[in-house]
């Protein structure tokens, strides 16, 4: 005889629960939903919140899990009417929700809900400063605020700086100029976080915010000043020379020339006896060379005031810009012409070389 999962009683041959009890459990669980919700609508208190689910638990056979799935789905449609600017209210409201529910946090945002709403309000507040001029230290204290009640990883936070950053990067590009007052926003925004535009994660390298840092670069190399903030670099850097740009995943490819002797040969075979035969004739023949271009590897192109490094696991390659007697853009890179006795033929593949080009005719001035 099977039991019940809910009542505990005996449920008859290949039943693992009674019709009554499932359809008791199912009444509970969106009574507490539907009591969720109404907290949130501020037509029930938090200690009454608290204090229903409580009684509700043994008659409606609620568990852990059912309490957790009706604080994702509440949580969930908070998180989704939630506009700028926040009510003064939105965070004691909060507060007072995950404290009457009687789970712990880690329990309530077991499926992350609690993280979501923590982003929105955390990454709402950080717009202020290019929404609304709200200074960065009356920034903090908001986000401080936010993280007190809805605990927020260090991951996430980053993620929402970057999210920010990026949106106002796309703003400010809309018209494919950077204004001054936009740039001071952008620097002073950058500054106070320690984020270096010349040396993104690749998850954020957003086009216009990649725009923006080059063009942050460009302005700064015209008035002869090189970056402040030092980029951690994988090649050794000569005296007064600084780093301006860092790529990820560009294709290095170099051509290779083979050669092969190749022509034919004619004339007649005489046959002697059996398994010996005499030819005559000649043969003549001249070299052809092929050439091909071969891929070095795949790794980080540095750019610095004074050369183009490129780094991959099995290879280190510089060219100092004195060196090259041309440079060819493409669409997804560029080709170098180096100054030597047998020039090859060098591609760098895989970003925009509008940047490099320009660094070259400042540093070639």
């Amino acid at each position: 005889m099977g039991k019940c999962k809910y009542c505990g009683q005996s449920a008859g041959f290949f039943s693992r629960s009674h019709k009554e009890c499932e359809e008791k459990h199912s009444r509970g669980i969106e009574g507490m939903t539907h009591l969720m919700r109404r907290y949130f609508n501020g037509t029930v208190s938090a200690v009454d919140l608290g204090a229903k689910i409580s009684r509700n638990k043994t008659p409606y056979f609620l568990t852990e899990d059912d309490i957790v799935a009706s604080v994702d789905t509440a949580i969930g449609e908070f998180t989704d009417t939630l506009r700028r600017p926040f009510n003064s209210d939105t965070l004691p409201k909060i507060k007072g929700f995950i404290t009457n529910i009687g789970l712990p946090y880690a329990t309530l945002n077991k499926n992350g809900s609690l993280d979501r709403l923590s982003l929105k309000l955390f990454q709402g507040y950080v717009v202020d400063y290019f929404a609304k001029g709200v200074p960065l230290s009356q920034i903090s204290i908001s986000t401080d605020s936010v993280t007190s009640v809805l605990p927020l990883s260090q991951q996430k936070r980053d993620e929402a700086y970057y999210n920010v950053l990026n949106k106002a990067a796309d703003k400010f590009m809309a018209d494919g100029w950077l204004a001054d007052n936009e740039q001071r926003m952008i620097e002073s925004y950058t500054s106070s976080l320690g984020i270096a535009l010349n040396c993104l994660p690749m998850q954020y390298q957003s086009e216009s915010l990649c725009r923006i840092g080059q063009a942050i670069v460009l302005k700064d190399l015209q008035r002869g000043i090189l970056p402040q903030k030092p980029l951690t670099v994988p090649v050794m850097l000569s005296r007064d020379e600084a780093p301006l740009w860092i790529y990820d995943n560009v294709t290095m490819l170099q051509e290779k020339i083979t050669r092969e002797y190749v022509g034919g040969s004619r004339g007649m075979s005489y046959r002697i006896c059996k398994g010996l035969t005499y030819r005559t004739g000649s043969f003549k023949g001249h070299p052809v060379e092929r050439s091909f271009m071969d891929t070095i590897g795949v790794g980080q192109l540095v750019i610095t005031n004074k050369n183009l490094f490129f780094h991959c696991p099995t290879a280190s390659v510089k060219i100092p810009y004195k060196k090259l007697v041309g440079v060819t853009p493409y669409a997804d890179g560029l080709e170098v012409h180096k100054e030597e006795a047998k020039p090859k033929r060098t591609v760098f593949q895989g970003f925009d070389a509008w940047f490099v080009m320009n660094v070259l005719n400042q540093v070639n001035i």
